[in-house]
């Protein structure tokens, strides 16, 4: 009598697991599909931001300024050291 509570309990437990896992793989896959449509984004509008945007803002901050390319590959961690 307790092996068949014990067995009802963890197919009950296993059920409810295998629920989650669906659900969270779900949810992966729809923040995978967003970051690829981001991702698609950004990469159609980087040549956009740094050739239009960089004269204006270099005209604006002086001669201190920091390319705007150059700004675009540190926000999205493409500079290297």
């Amino acid at each position: 009598m307790n092996h068949q509570a014990n067995a009802v309990s963890y197919r009950a437990a296993m059920e409810a697991a295998t629920e989650e896992l669906d659900s969270l793989f779900e949810e992966a896959k729809r923040l995978r599909n967003r970051m690829e449509q981001i991702d698609s984004a950004i990469t159609a509008l980087k040549p956009l931001l740094a050739s239009g945007m960089e004269v204006s803002y270099a005209q604006e901050m002086g001669s201190e300024a920091i390319p705007m390319k150059q700004q675009i590959d540190a926000a999205l961690g493409l500079v290297c050291a």
